[in-house]
C-alpha cells in the first residue's frame, strides 16, 4: 500500500454510571483512559436504569496517552494479549473503572474484577489491526519492545 491512502482511526469509550457514583468523576476517570473534551468531542450521556456515557473520538493521537501508559506501566503484553484475538480481530479493551478515578490504567479481562464496572474502549481501524498491535501494544522480549509499528505504518500501511 502506498502513501495515498490513510487509515482511519475511531475510538468509542463508554462507561455505566451507578447510581451510587458522581457521573463528573466517571467522566474523569475515562479521560484517564482516552483524553477528550466534553466541549469538542463527541459525548452522550444515554439516561436510563443505568446511565452510561459513550465518547466517540476519531484519530491516532487519542490514542497516545493509552500507548505511553501501557509502556510506563509495563503492561504491553498484557494489553496485546487483550487487544487481539486468536483470529487477529481487534478486540475491545475493559478497564478498571476504580483505578481509573485515581487516574491508574488497570486492564481487565474480566469484569468480576472491577466491582463498579469498567470503561470500555473499542477501537475501529481500517487498515491492518496487527499493524495496530503494534504501534499500540508491540510484543516484548526482556521487557523491550520488539517489531514496533511506527506511526507511518500505523496511517499508511508497512511498505
Amino acid at each position: 500500500m502506498g502513501s495515498a491512502a490513510k487509515f482511519s482511526i475511531r475510538l468509542i469509550l463508554e462507561a455505566e454510571v451507578y447510581p451510587t457514583e458522581d457521573e463528573k468523576r466517571v467522566i474523569q476517570a475515562m479521560k484517564a483512559i482516552v483524553p477528550f473534551s466534553e466541549e469538542l468531542d463527541d459525548v452522550e450521556i444515554q439516561e436510563g436504569e443505568i446511565k452510561v456515557i459513550r465518547v466517540t473520538k476519531e484519530g491516532y493521537e487519542s490514542l497516545s496517552k493509552l500507548r505511553n501508559s501501557f509502556r510506563s506501566n509495563r503492561i504491553l503484553d498484557t494489553a496485546r494479549s487483550l487487544l487481539i484475538s486468536k483470529k487477529g480481530d481487534i478486540r475491545p479493551l475493559r478497564f478498571h473503572k476504580q483505578a481509573a478515578i485515581v487516574g491508574r490504567v488497570s486492564l481487565v479481562d474480566n469484569e468480576e474484577f472491577s466491582p463498579l464496572g469498567v470503561i470500555v474502549l473499542r477501537i475501529y481501524y481500517d487498515g491492518d489491526p496487527m499493524i495496530l498491535a503494534d504501534w499500540l501494544a508491540p510484543r516484548t522480549e526482556r521487557g523491550k519492545p520488539v517489531n514496533e509499528a511506527t506511526l507511518q505504518d500505523l496511517l499508511y500501511g508497512r511498505s
